[in-house]
């Protein structure tokens, strides 16, 4: 089986929201006009997902972060270049929202990542799990960890996301299913790396837990913008595949899209 799995994209266009004072999306307004598109080129986002079209692959996964700042222009940009990877592969693409695709309450609110990009939305109002058979032997779980921070980029394991994802695991164990979980965020890092306060998943712990006891065939994820493959001695039968930032310009061959 061949796999492909991109993420971080980061669409991205200057502008403003109705919540332009929210302190998110000032500073990230900010972040943007003086540092984050030289980083983010516009043209490698629409060469990703051009090249995405082009591929042969039995599953495309893409673990979050289509958007910078949930703008609708940011989205209104993505679903044009998704829209031939949809075409071309139909249920076969799979994913999943990240957190700067929750970027604000209003954005959340309003439910843009929904409307925008239905094809990577829970079906279920409100869930943040979802699920998709493949065959017999493979089911596909994605869940949503993110959620609006005023200045950090944090996620959470929280209450509901643990219960849901528990009964989702547990059914396709049931079912004698191996599974690919794909998530936003890492739950372990290689030693070289900072896991830096407020980037990381809060009660990650929890995420840890529930590999550990269900051994998914692979997580794959994306959120820290440098691409790795490491087995957490917490969760060795589970190989951890970061797959980076697709819209990166970096001088670091980790990082370079």
């Amino acid at each position: 089986m061949k796999v492909l799995h991109f993420g971080d994209i980061h669409f991205w266009k200057l502008g403003t929201d109705r919540d332009f004072y929210y302190p998110k999306r000032a500073l990230g307004s900010v972040n943007l006009t003086l540092r984050r598109r030289w980083k983010f080129p516009p043209a490698y986002a629409q060469a990703v997902a051009q090249e995405v079209a082009r591929q042969d692959a039995d599953l495309v996964l893409f673990s979050g972060d289509f958007t910078t700042m949930s703008l609708k222009a940011e989205y209104r940009m993505a679903a044009e270049a998704f829209a031939p990877i949809r075409e071309k592969f139909g249920d076969r693409l799979f994913a999943i929202p990240g957190n700067h695709d929750r970027y604000t309450p209003l954005s959340v609110r309003s439910r843009r990542f929904e409307e925008s990009l239905p094809f990577a939305a829970s079906l279920i109002e409100g869930a943040l799990t979802r699920s998709h058979v493949v065959s017999e032997r493979l089911a596909l779980i994605g869940f949503d960890c993110s959620h609006p921070c005023r200045i950090r980029s944090n996620g959470t394991m929280t209450d509901q996301l643990v219960a849901e994802l528990r009964e989702a695991l547990e059914a396709q164990c049931e079912a004698g299913r191996q599974v690919f979980l794909v998530g936003h965020y890492p739950y372990a890092y290689p030693p070289e790396v900072e896991i830096s306060w407020e980037h990381k998943l809060l009660e990650m712990e929890r995420l840890t837990e529930l590999v550990a006891e269900f051994k998914p065939a692979a997580y794959f994820h994306g959120h820290k913008h440098i691409r790795w493959q490491l087995r957490p001695p917490e969760t060795p039968e589970t190989p951890c595949l970061n797959c980076g930032a697709a819209g990166m310009k970096s001088s670091s061959e980790e990082k370079q899209a």
